[in-house]
This record gives structure tokens, sequence and C-alpha cells, in this order.
């Protein structure tokens, strides 16, 4: 019964996990988000309002045509009028333009930045999968090895030279390691899931097929750990004025600009031009003539005397003042992030090569000779599990290191708002 339910417990998680997954690169990952991605789609729509609104901005007025015609005794001696009534507005229409340009342009720079956040949305997505999986693997590892220690306890016990007490001490630990087993795979489905949803593909499901190890870097988008990376003073005079938050508050600027040079043009007045056709039928000319001619007017209108668009013009500036202060404000913060992202990564990689060069092969040493002790008796069950645990933890917490190294990476892209980062070439 009791090797029934064990084996039910492995069997029934695996099963959770029974949809037909696409195994997809990190880099096709991308590119299907950023085909299917709904948030990407609405930033397009809004470049392609943003474009619309040019033409319309361009427009010119349309004109109204008119008839004044008398009746009765009211039209005797008095022509009657067929004409066109045309308004032009005057030094309003080309900084309607530039400030309808100028947003357009906004819109495209607030896409790009979408597209780039979906990007890294996936790398970080990716890296949990991979991170979870190997997690997972190492677990079954570490299911593999405790089972070992459990058949050498069992062997000493058959040959009497151990207690029963070791057989439940062993059992203990893998029932343990079975309950961590379920909660890594539920992990996994997990992260799965997670990057299916910020992929958005309705076609298919996607699972990664990178696991990470110390030569999987390439395929996760991240340098090796021991390459040297720019100085973060080098970093920043390369790519600060690039960076989607610099491009967009310069932009925001712009922006505000052509809206005050906009905004008070409308105190400029304008024309009302009106053309047309006057007559003199003969039944209502005393003469029994018919007479016309053209006539030709023009007025001007909108005159500022009434209301000046002072509050208009005052907005205007007020907006302007704030998008100068909001490009200051971004500028600084976005230093401050790069500078601690720039930390966060070294820090990260530090740690990963601290693993890499001493930890991971020092505890497999020290693991295996644990192992070879307790199978010569020079020393106790526990010792060994102890000992097992412990090269568990640095296993697992090795993965750990790799998956903040590679979202440290993801990290400081993104606050340089860069696909990659130029590593070898002189900056």
């Amino acid at each position: 019964m009791k090797k029934l339910v064990i084996l039910l417990i492995f069997l029934l998680v695996p099963a959770v996990q029974a949809a037909e997954y696409t195994e997809i690169t990190l880099p096709a990952a991308i590119e299907y988000a950023q085909t299917y991605s709904q948030r990407l789609k609405i930033r397009e729509m809004d470049v392609e309002v943003a474009k619309n609104k040019i033409e319309q901005a361009n427009q010119l007025k349309n004109p109204t045509v008119g008839s004044f015609i008398n009746m009765g005794k009211a039209g005797e001696n008095d022509p009657q009028y067929l004409g066109v009534t045309q308004l032009v507005e005057l030094a309003k229409r080309h900084p309607r333009k530039k400030f309808a340009e100028s947003e357009y342009k906004l819109s495209k720079e607030n896409f790009n930045q979408t597209k780039f956040i979906l990007g890294m949305d996936v790398r970080d997505a990716y890296v949990d999968v991979v991170g979870a999986k190997t997690i997972l693997k190492q677990i079954d590892d570490q299911y593999e090895l405790l089972s070992e220690i459990c058949n050498l306890a069992q062997e000493k016990y058959n040959a009497g030279l151990a207690n029963q007490m070791d057989i439940f001490q062993t059992e203990l630990a893998l029932n343990q390691l079975k309950i961590q087993r379920n909660s890594a795979q539920v992990n996994v489905n997990n992260a799965i899931n997670e990057l299916n949803s910020i992929i958005y593909c309705t076609e298919k499901d996607f699972d990664s097929v990178a696991e990470i190890y110390s030569d999987n870097y390439e395929a996760l988008l991240v340098p090796q750990p021991s390459t040297d990376i720019p100085s973060l003073n080098d970093i920043l005079a390369k790519y600060l004025d690039s960076c989607y938050y610099v491009k967009i508050a310069k932009q925001e600027i712009d922006v505000a600009e052509k809206n005050l040079t906009n905004v008070i043009r409308q105190r400029v007045p304008d024309l009302e031009v009106t053309a047309g056709w006057s007559y003199n039928e003969k039944y209502r000319n005393p003469t029994g003539s018919f007479y016309g001619g053209a006539y030709v007017g023009v007025n001007l209108v909108n005159i500022p005397i009434f209301y000046t668009f002072s509050p208009e013009i005052k907005n205007a500036k007020i907006a302007l003042e704030q998008a100068n202060l909001k490009y200051n404000s971004v500028v600084d913060e976005l230093i401050k992030d790069i500078a601690a992202a720039y930390e966060s990564f070294n820090t990260a990689k530090t740690n990963l090569n601290y693993y890499n060069s001493k930890v991971i092969g020092d505890s497999f040493i020290l693991m295996n000779y644990a192992k070879e002790n307790y199978k010569k008796d020079k020393s106790d069950l526990i010792s060994l599990i102890v000992m097992e645990k412990c090269y568990k933890d640095i296993v697992i917490g090795y993965t750990q290191a790799l998956v903040d190294y590679c979202k440290c990476w993801t990290a400081l892209l993104r606050a340089l708002d860069v696909e990659t980062l130029a590593l070898t070439e002189s900056l």
C-alpha cells in the first residue's frame, strides 16, 4: 500500500502538465510575443490614430454655399445672391500640423518602448521556466542519490551493521524530497503558464528548449560570467541619451513646445471670404431688364477682443515647464536605476563565478567523500544525510544564482533600453 501511494505521488504531478507544448528558443519566443501581443497591438493602433491626426490637423476648412432670395414686395429693385463663403485660417494650419507630427513621433517612441519591454518580459519568463526545470531535475538527481544512500543503509541493516532507525531516517528524507519535487513540478507548470501568458499565442503552447547550465548562456542571450563589461561611466556615456525614457521625455518637451505655438496662434484672426453671383430678374426690375454680376466680400473674424485665449496659453506654458522638469527628473532617476542595475549584475556575476570556481566543485567532492566514509563505517548515517541536504541546497542555490545572474542582466538591459550591450568593442 505504501509503495502504491508513493507511485501515485510521482505519477500524479506530471499528469497535470499533460498539455502538449512546442519547444521554442528564447529569440523565437520574443518574436512570437511581439507578433501576437495584445498590448503591443493596442500601441500600434495608437500610432495609426496619431498618424491620421496629422492629416486631420492639415485640413482646409470646407466652404459654405448659400443664397439670399427676397420674397414679395421686399424683392423689388433688390438683387438676389448665390455664392460661396470660405473661412481662411491665418498662421494656424502649419503649427497645428507640426503639433500633430510631434505627437505622432511620441506615439512611435511609446510603441517601440512597449515592444522592447515585452521582449524583456519574455526573457525573464523564459529564464524562470529554465530555472524551474533545472531545479526539478536537480531534485530528481538528489532523489537518486538519496535512494542510493537508502540502499546502503538497507544493506548495512541486513548485514547487522545498522539498526532500523537508519532505515526510518532515510525513508523520511526521501519522503521530504518527494514533497519538494511536487512543489518543484508545480513551479515548472506555473512558469510555463506565465511564459505563454506573456507570449499570448492562441494557436499553440510553448515550452523552453534550454536548461540553465554553464555552457548554455548564449541560448539565454546572456554573456559568459567571465566576460568583462564596460565601466558604468562608459555605459552611461554611450547609452543614456538613447534610452526610451529619455527619448520619450525629450519628445514630450517637443510636443509641449508645438502645443504652445499652436495655442498662441489662436489669437490670430481669420479671414472669411465671400464670392458669388448677384442678379435682378426682369419682373422685379422696373426697367424690365435683367441685371447680373459677381460680388466679393471679405470679413475679419475671430478677432481676440472679448476672449484672448489666455487660459489656454497659460496652461500650455505650464505643460511645457512640466515637460522640462519631467525630463530632468527622468534623467536623474534613470542614472540611479542604471547604477543600481549595474551593481546588482556585478554582484550576481561575482556570486555565480564563486559558485563555478569553488562551491560546486568542493561540495561535490565532499559529498562523495561522505558517501565513501559511510560505506567504510567511518561516519554515521546522520552525517551523510546532513551532507546530502547541504549538497542539495548548494546545487539548488547554484541554479538560483544562475537565474539571478540572467535576470540581473535583463534588468540592466531594461534600465538601458537596449537589446544587447557592447562587451568587446571600444566604447
